[in-house]
């Protein structure tokens, strides 16, 4: 699993000093999307309040208080996570209750709210009264991909962090590292950002069988054949199952194009560095291409109107072949 000095190093470094200044406020909101490693930031402060063995203001990671929070069996740094679609009343007021007490082993308490936007309206009211009434030695951060499901008199009251998005090349590194083939690990980083999301992807037979159908289409695309037509409902067709899967392939679709466009101009391969399908799709130039990367780009907003999909790849063909 990544950590945070990896995924946000940024971050990292000013945590650091505000810890050291003794400056830690008593409520955060980490804001992001999934894979920017709001999770494993809360889990490097808690550590780092905890740590036994300090490295350059850093927590070490391997004394027994940074083991026993990675572990999640550290009595005074308790997580809340979602149960089913929704975090529930009674699960904030245990946290509450947790909180009115000492702290079991003399230290500072943390209590992390994971999705916090998924709280019920009772759930996230029962936990203003923390924020309006902050117990000294305490600190609670929630992480959220979506801040705008949080109430007002939430967001009033935390200091709001927002992490950015992990870059291609880093969530890419990350992926090989974790052994996953490097001719796909860049194409899965343009997919995810999140790193356990792309490791899942990796081991999919689904999306291998996605990414070869999208290949062979790219193929016929590329060679102006308009057995593309028939191709996408005797191939691609069978690949595909549900509404991830469709967004997914016109999402490989995109990335080829706009691979194929940069090829054109000479750069190097970022996405399919070994696929010979896209240095075929090269030869069309640039004017086709940017048609095409556009034609893509719509096909995956069409889909989000709810066009149908073997409709919506068909078009994009059609837009491919005829030039537009």
């Amino acid at each position: 699993m990544a950590t945070a000095t990896q995924l946000q190093p940024g971050l990292t470094a000013q945590f650091r000093q505000i810890i050291q200044a003794d400056h830690l406020s008593q409520a955060y909101i980490f804001v992001g999307q999934r894979g920017t490693g709001k999770g494993a930031m809360a889990q490097w402060i808690a550590q780092r309040l905890f740590c036994t063995n300090l490295q350059d203001g850093s927590p070490c990671g391997q004394c027994a208080e940074c083991q026993r929070i990675a572990s999640g069996n550290n009595p005074d740094v308790l997580t809340v996570r979602p149960e089913g679609q929704s975090i529930k009343t009674d699960a904030v007021r245990a946290l509450k209750d947790e909180m009115s007490k000492s702290s079991m082993e003399g230290h500072s308490r943390v209590f992390i709210i994971e999705d916090a936007d998924k709280m019920t309206t009772g759930a996230a009211n029962s936990l203003l009264k923390f924020f309006e009434e902050p117990y000294p030695g305490m600190v609670i951060i929630l992480t959220t991909t979506a801040k705008n499901r949080l109430l007002p008199t939430v967001l009033s009251r935390a200091q709001i962090i927002q992490f950015p998005a992990p870059s291609v090349p880093q969530v890419a590194a990350h992926l090989e590292e974790a052994g996953v083939d490097k001719n796909i690990s860049t194409l899965l980083a343009s997919l995810t950002k999140d790193i356990a999301a792309g490791e899942a992807l990796a081991a999919d037979e689904d999306f291998g069988k996605q990414l070869q159908a999208c290949l062979g289409l790219l193929a016929l695309l590329a060679a102006d054949d308009r057995m593309a037509f028939p191709y996408v409902q005797t191939d691609l067709m069978k690949t595909v199952s549900d509404r991830p899967g469709q967004e997914r392939v016109l999402a490989i679709l995109a990335a080829a194009f706009s691979e194929a466009l940069a090829r054109s101009y000479g750069r190097e391969p970022l996405v399919l560095p070994n696929a010979s399908e896209i240095t075929g799709l090269s030869s069309l130039g640039p004017a086709r291409l940017a048609a095409g990367l556009a034609a893509a780009l719509e096909a995956a907003e069409l889909l989000r109107s709810n066009v149908g999909f073997q409709a919506d790849v068909e078009r994009f063909c059609l837009r491919v072949l005829n030039r537009q």
